[in-house]
């Protein structure tokens, strides 16, 4: 018979594992079976194949990159993210540089897609971005993502797609294709991926545009069979 002390310890470990919030539990999605399952989490994504499974998945750590000719630093816990050329700022910048006049942020994103079914097809994939306010302001902006920790960063996602909604035509999702990126990261078994996303000063569009980071929480969707 177990001891008294056995079932305690037993009993707390399953609290703690209660307790983990689920976006960053190691949880694997089940290989596709039939009917096809769907997880959006809120994205407007439309499936390139009925048969197809789709489902998305949180970033295991999000932050912002803050670059100033001073002060860069990467900030945690934000709601959102301004992305664009902004001004310098005494509370958070040396004011006191002379040279570039502005400061960009950069949204930082990392997934593990060794959740995903190993020897999954990939039909397609992408990183959902919201933006509350000139989502079109995404198309002028950097997409570069890297496979493993310290590899090169490389630009990504030429095709880009807008879904504003119909009440609020300024503001919406921003789907990057990432697919053969993604299938690569999940037939290679890597359990972390890299993204960034920024808008340089020199950008064409100059208008910041404020994108969701724990409001509207940036999502890793892929469609596989």
């Amino acid at each position: 018979m177990m001891k008294p002390a056995c079932w305690i310890l037993i009993l707390a470990l399953a609290g703690c594992a209660a307790g983990v919030p689920e976006k960053y539990q190691s949880r694997k999605i089940a290989p596709c079976g039939k009917p096809a399952a769907t997880f959006f989490k809120g994205v407007p994504y439309q499936r390139a194949s009925r048969e197809a499974c789709a489902v998305a998945v949180a970033p295991f750590d999000a932050g912002a990159w803050h670059e100033a000719p001073y002060n860069s630093h990467k900030i945690r816990g934000l709601k959102t993210v301004r992305l664009g050329c902004q001004p310098l700022t005494p509370a958070a910048d040396d004011c006191g540089y002379s040279g570039v006049p502005g400061n960009s942020q950069t949204l930082m994103l990392n997934f593990d897609p060794s959740v995903y079914p190993e020897g999954a097809l990939v039909r397609r994939a992408v990183l959902a971005v919201y933006a509350f306010e000139n989502p079109r302001g995404l198309y002028e902006a950097d997409l570069r993502g890297r496979l493993n920790v310290g590899g090169e960063l490389q630009s990504l996602a030429r095709q880009r797609e807008a879904w504003g909604s119909r009440n609020r035509p300024d503001n919406g999702w921003i789907l990057f294709d990432i697919t053969s990126f993604a299938a690569r990261a999940i037939n290679e078994r890597r359990n972390s991926v890299y993204f960034e996303l920024s808008r340089p000063c020199l950008a064409a569009d100059q208008d910041p545009v404020t994108v969701g980071l724990l409001d509207k929480e940036p999502r890793l969707l892929v469609e596989f069979e």
